[in-house]
């Protein structure tokens, strides 16, 4: 029969090394969540204003004889401005 081989023993400097790698690798990845983490939050806050704008100039366009805001949200093939409108905003 063959032995099993020796256990490797591991000094305390090798398994100190390993461990300060791995703080190392999960402080990177920390230092990336929140780089995700805060470019989300800002993406999340332009969409808002996006969409609060969008409703600011739906508004406006059914304010100035665009259809009714009834039938704008129930027939969404409904333009929000009259035919000759788009082209005048600058």
């Amino acid at each position: 029969m063959t032995e099993a081989p020796a256990p490797k023993t591991i000094s305390l400097t090798e398994i100190n090394g390993r461990i300060d790698e791995l703080q190392a690798q999960r402080d990177g990845a920390l230092a990336r969540c929140a780089k995700i983490a805060g470019e989300k939050a800002e993406a999340i806050d332009l969409v808002q204003i996006l969409k609060a704008e969008n409703d600011r100039l739906t508004a406006l366009l059914n304010d100035r004889g665009g259809p009714a805001a009834a039938a704008a949200s129930n027939d969404p093939e409904t333009p929000l401005a009259p035919a000759g409108a788009a082209a005048t905003a600058h």
